[in-house]
């Protein structure tokens, strides 16, 4: 009996320990090498590269135009450099062109603001504002032929304006030909006849032409019209005031 009993509680033992053995967890303690593994992991796992997007043309434009406004052309002219090359917008095309030729003339460089106002136009033919800034720019340089075909196709596109004559009977003065101008600042008033300058300089092109009266009288009304300069031509030419 004794002998039955031992046998039993040894085959207890036996079971019990067996069980134990397969039921243990895996040891995470191991010593086997699992870098492949980490390594096959991380092949799903792309690194993104940093966040750092360019600003476009038109955020750049933006910033130019805050330049502009507080007068640092210099800066205004980068950021419109560097806004045009990366332009990818075809609709901002004449617009960056336009900016950047209107900021060239702040630092008096003409020349490559006609450039400018040439690519603007080139992108957008109709748009009369264009060419009325290139003819201020011919203007400025001293070309006066080009200046005054600038003016002639912005009034073309716009209709008449008092300001476009104004300024074509600066050019036609400037190129001696006074009654010409005569007209043109005579088309000015009537369109505007408180614009002062027109009766300014046309008084003084009607003394060119020995109109003194009608002089006298363009310069009556420019001084009343506030015109700076016109009293002095009158004492000097019509008597005092």
């Amino acid at each position: 009996m004794t002998k039955v009993w031992s046998i039993c509680l040894f085959l207890f033992f036996y079971c019990y320990i067996s069980v134990t053995i397969i039921a243990q967890p895996k040891d995470i303690t191991t010593n086997k090498d699992s870098s492949n593994t980490n390594n096959n992991n991380k092949k799903y796992f792309v690194k993104l590269p940093a966040n750092e997007t360019q600003p476009n043309s038109e955020e750049l434009m933006k910033e130019a135009i805050v330049h502009f406004d507080a007068a640092r052309y210099s800066t205004c002219l980068k950021t419109l450099n560097k806004a045009v090359e990366v332009n990818v917008f075809p609709q901002l095309t004449d617009i960056l062109f336009f900016y950047r030729a209107v900021c060239l003339t702040k630092t008096k460089d003409f020349a490559k603001a006609i450039s400018d106002y040439n690519a603007a136009i080139s992108a957008n033919p109709d748009k009369h504002k264009y060419i009325y800034h290139r003819g201020i720019a011919y203007f400025q340089l001293g070309d006066y032929i080009k200046a005054q075909e600038d003016f002639e196709k912005t009034m073309a596109l716009q209709g008449p304006d008092a300001d476009l004559y104004l300024k074509l009977g600066f050019i036609k003065e400037y190129r001696n030909k006074t009654e010409d101008s005569i007209t043109d600042y005579s088309k000015a008033i009537e369109l505007n006849p408180k614009l002062a300058e027109a009766y300014y300089y046309r008084g003084i092109q009607y003394l060119r032409v020995l109109q003194h009266e009608k002089a006298c009288k363009d310069l009556t009304k420019a001084i009343k019209l506030g015109f700076s300069g016109a009293e002095k031509q009158y004492e000097n030419y019509c008597g005092a005031k």
